[in-house]
């Protein structure tokens, strides 16, 4: 219920919680190594405890994950996905020639569940990719158990997760196979425009896979490369900064009744690629359009934090996901950079308490 004595909202007419334009990320000077693609291969295996040959940049992200199912396959026909946080990898599947079997995630982070695997997987099953949605590590002592007992290969989906990792061991260094695609807005940017697929980085731990893929594949431009060395070098303090901004509108949300920030596991380390918080569903009495069109009134670039669930495209006819399918409608995804100030946290809180008090 809307209270009359507080701030009016922006698109009723008053002044927005954040005034200025949404700072953009900080310029990087891109590395001036004379072969930056081989550099960037060499320490990115050497930053996951991985042999330098491990990791392989590739000028296609759409390629790095075909190639991911190709290392899986073994004459089997099935790969299963995370319902949420992997729609490329569905045109990857078929492009390997797998059924795309879509698996439940855990309510709280949106990252594949040990439970959802179980549900779905069959002997036919080749690979499971887990993504790490927003930087969240999915809870890798659960699946992978229930991987090695179905004999598959698990692929991390780490697009989001660089920096991130799980009882200490780094994102991308624990499966058979992962990837980091880059783009705009993630850690390693490589400065690829929104919507540009410029490649990604992927890695395999066979050594006889990965020199073929070498061998056969497009590399990453020497342009790409040289940036996203650049963003490699400087992670730790791009990471230091986004945690910060996160913990401090962490800070400033505690004891909102209907905006919960996700919570943390404890032996995780969280890449906060994004920050992501979650409309309380039982007492939220707006659309979920209407609140991200409140929230961009009131100068926050939100945006939905996750797509349609895949269980529909896989054709399951007893749907198992009902976390995925309830997710799409109350997960909210807030850009997070170095750029960024305390400021503009303080800010984006106080737009968040505006738009609960006329949404609750």
């Amino acid at each position: 219920m809307a209270n009359d004595t507080a701030p009016a909202l922006a698109i009723e007419g008053g002044s927005p919680a954040h005034l200025d334009a949404w700072p953009a990320p900080p310029a990087i000077a891109p590395a001036d190594d004379p072969d930056p693609v081989r550099a960037l291969e060499v320490e990115v295996a050497a930053g996951l405890g991985l042999t330098a040959d491990a990791v392989i940049a590739l000028a296609s992200a759409a390629e790095a994950r075909r190639a991911a199912l190709r290392a899986a396959i073994a004459g089997r026909h099935e790969v299963v996905l995370p319902a949420l946080c992997a729609t490329p990898w569905v045109e990857a599947a078929r492009a390997a020639g797998l059924t795309v079997l879509a698996a439940e995630v855990d309510a709280d982070t949106a990252a594949i569940s040990a439970r959802g695997i179980s549900a779905v997987a069959t002997p036919e099953t080749a690979a499971v990719v887990a993504a790490y949605p927003f930087g969240h590590p999915p809870v890798l002592e659960t699946i992978v158990p229930v991987v090695r007992e179905r004999a598959c290969m698990l692929i991390e989906e780490c697009t989001e997760a660089v920096g991130a990792s799980y009882r200490g061991a780094p994102a991308g260094s624990i499966g058979g196979a992962a990837v980091f695609a880059l783009g705009a807005g993630h850690l390693l940017s490589g400065g690829i425009e929104v919507g540009s697929d410029g490649g990604a980085l992927l890695v395999l731990r066979d050594a006889t896979l990965a020199a073929q893929v070498r061998n056969n594949a497009a590399a990453m431009s020497r342009a790409v490369a040289r940036v996203a060395l650049a963003e490699w070098r400087g992670r730790e303090d791009a990471l230091w900064a986004r945690r910060e901004l996160a913990w401090d509108l962490t800070f400033n949300l505690r004891g909102m009744r209907g905006i919960a920030s996700m919570p943390h596991g404890r032996w995780i380390r969280h890449a906060y690629d994004r920050y992501v918080f979650r409309l309380r569903g039982m007492l939220w009495k707006r659309t979920f359009e209407e609140t991200l069109a409140a929230l961009r009134a009131e100068g926050l670039p939100v945006e939905a934090a996750v797509g349609p669930s895949l269980a529909a495209q896989a054709s399951i006819a007893d749907d198992p996901t009902q976390a995925a399918s309830r997710l799409p409608g109350e997960m909210v995804a807030l850009p997070l950079h170095a750029g960024l100030t305390s400021r503009d946290m303080d800010q984006a809180a106080t737009a968040l308490r505006k738009v609960e008090r006329w949404a609750l």
